[in-house]
């Protein structure tokens, strides 16, 4: 029998987290663990793709192991474990990057995010969309749409959005801070093809006859990855020229067959320390709330900023104080762990990020 869109009985849960990525299902793991009723809603259905390298440094191994044990073998890829980054800054010489003592993870992230949501023992509704909440004293009340476009309604005492970059979550509670945040347009290419690199690294690009705001290459099974950055507004075609002919000319890049292409938009907020947590009982997370580390390393943060907003939720819960200050003050450690990663990235690279970033 299908729902009716309106007059229904609204579901009830503690907390609603918007969101299956690595934050959301942080956050819904600490909360399952503490008693909660807790609904994870997505947007897209499972498993989903995700633009991403795949690479797991050490403190999101940490704190992935620290928070849902070790992953299975099937969401690794081949090579399932390198050694790091290497950065060129010009011409062909290559340097590596600062990097701690264990090898890094390589995975494909659809695989590996639906492994962390299905640890997180969390009630989830994958092909569900939200269209809007109204927030009350003591509860929230949110419409989602369904995969067959009928309305389901959810009271929760909170929500947590972690719901990437272009946040939904984030543009219902403030649209004016959207209407001022840059964007980057971040667009990468699978092939089949060669080129004369280690696939024990991941590279970045930061030539200066690059236009691109940095170009990446990673080896992923059978496929030679890379990608670009670029201001938003600005024509991807030159920028994707420039550095195809570069890798061509310098390591010998050829391209066999493209077998897919894919982008995604991410925001300045991170490089500019321009963070926003939420509002009233609604909290963001991740990428939604500008958490990102330098050169788009986010899934640590994303799963530390996930599970201090859970914290921050029990906390309010059993004090009976407001949600928002509690988790601002569990967050300082994270921002100020952000912001001094893009300053780093500024002093090893000598170039200004948030010039380079800005379109």
């Amino acid at each position: 029998m299908r729902e009716k869109k309106t007059g229904t009985t609204a579901r009830q849960y503690d907390v609603l987290v918007v969101g299956a990525g690595p934050a959301g299902a942080a956050a819904a793991r600490f909360l399952k663990k503490n008693g909660l009723r807790v609904l994870v809603v997505e947007r897209r259905k499972l498993p989903r793709y995700k633009i991403c390298s795949g690479l797991v440094m050490e403190r999101a191994q940490n704190l992935i192991e620290e928070n849902f044990g070790s992953p299975p073998d099937e969401v690794f890829c081949r090579p399932g474990r390198i050694q790091g980054a290497r950065i060129c800054l010009a011409g062909d010489a290559l340097q590596d990057a600062p990097a701690e003592k264990r090898l890094t993870w390589n995975v494909w992230r659809s695989a590996f995010d639906h492994w962390l949501i299905r640890q997180s023992g969390a009630e989830v509704l994958d092909g569900h969309r939200l269209l809007g909440f109204r927030r009350t004293d003591k509860t929230v009340q949110v419409d989602i749409v369904k995969p067959n476009k009928d309305l389901l309604h959810v009271n929760a005492s909170y929500v947590i959005g972690a719901d990437s970059g272009r946040s939904r979550v984030r543009r219902l509670l403030d649209p004016a801070f959207d209407n001022q945040i840059h964007w980057t347009l971040f667009v990468q290419l699978y092939c089949f093809g060669s080129i004369n690199l280690d696939q024990e690294y991941y590279y970045m690009f930061f030539d200066p006859s690059l236009k691109s705001f940095y170009t990446w290459l990673n080896f992923k099974d059978d496929y030679l990855v890379y990608g670009v950055g670029v201001p938003s507004g600005e024509s991807l075609g030159s920028y994707f020229e420039s550095s195809t002919e570069y890798l061509r000319r310098t390591f010998g890049l050829e391209v066999k067959k493209i077998v897919r292409r894919t982008g995604c938009l991410a925001t300045d907020m991170a490089i500019s320390g321009n963070f926003c947590l939420g509002s009233g009982r609604v909290l963001l997370a991740g990428e939604a709330a500008g958490f990102m580390n330098m050169f788009g390393e986010g899934i640590s943060s994303a799963i530390a900023t996930g599970r201090i907003a859970a914290e921050a939720v029990c906390e309010a819960i059993t004090s009976g104080l407001d949600v928002l200050p509690i988790y601002t003050r569990l967050a300082e450690a994270e921002q100020r762990y952000t912001t001094e990663s893009w300053k780093l990235a500024t002093t090893v690279l000598g170039m200004d990020f948030r010039k380079r970033g800005s379109g």
